[in-house]
């Protein structure tokens, strides 16, 4: 793969957006591995979770070639920090993306019909926080264009909020599974019941690293 270190000579935002791409492509695959689980499609559990074991791969490739390669000073209104912070954020929704597809590997999980509509609401939810932010670092070329003012800047700042909204709303979708599955306790096998609950925490997550985009974000329109 050519260096992404070429790509910094016009703008340390392109290889991060680069990252986020390839992040994407590991959101992308949240939903067929949950629909496939649901349906209790175990070989198309494993085909997918290997597809997204993958693409974290691939996205971890790109992300430590940034990071070898990033200036010592950008000589942009953002802090190194700041940025890094960004590519950790990115980084760590890929992440648990991927820990989602090991847990859901690692044993045949019952499908409770009960879990299923709390499930694929969190899911959907999940996805739609995750791609709010891969749109968000999209917009940094703008931003940057804008000087971090005017318009430009407002439309992050309103996206921005939009995002923790989201991402407080995922929280309550996250106690309602949560309800769901430990009123379940007597039906499911201890196992499965320890690792539905790590799914819900990891789909927190990736709502989580999505907000932290947002707020770092927020940071540069502040500065």
């Amino acid at each position: 793969m050519r260096s992404i270190f070429s790509m910094f000579a016009k703008s340390p935002f392109k290889p991060l957006a680069s990252h986020m791409d390839k992040v994407r492509a590991c959101v992308d695959q949240i939903k067929p591995l949950f629909a496939a689980q649901l349906a209790g499609d175990y070989d198309q559990v494993q085909s997918t979770s290997e597809k997204i074991i993958q693409l974290e791969y691939e996205a971890d490739k790109i992300k430590n070639d940034i990071r070898d390669h990033l200036p010592q000073s950008m000589f942009l209104a953002v802090d190194k920090r700041d940025f890094t912070q960004l590519l950790s954020a990115q980084d760590d929704i890929a992440d648990s993306t991927e820990d989602l597809a090991v847990i859901l590997r690692i044993r045949h999980l019952a499908n409770p019909p009960e879990l299923k509509e709390p499930m694929i609401e969190l899911v959907d939810h999940v996805v739609m926080s995750a791609y709010s932010a891969c749109d968000l670092i999209h917009e940094l070329e703008n931003l940057l264009e804008a000087s971090f003012g005017g318009a430009e800047a407002e439309k992050v700042e309103k996206a921005c909020h939009q995002l923790a909204t989201y991402e407080w709303e995922a929280d309550k979708k996250q106690f309602i599974l949560a309800q769901k599955l430990f009123s379940l306790d007597e039906s499911l096998s201890a196992a499965d019941l320890l690792l539905w609950n790590e799914v819900n925490k990891k789909l927190g997550a990736v709502a989580d690293k999505s907000e932290q985009i947002g707020k770092t974000l927020r940071i540069f329109l502040a500065k």
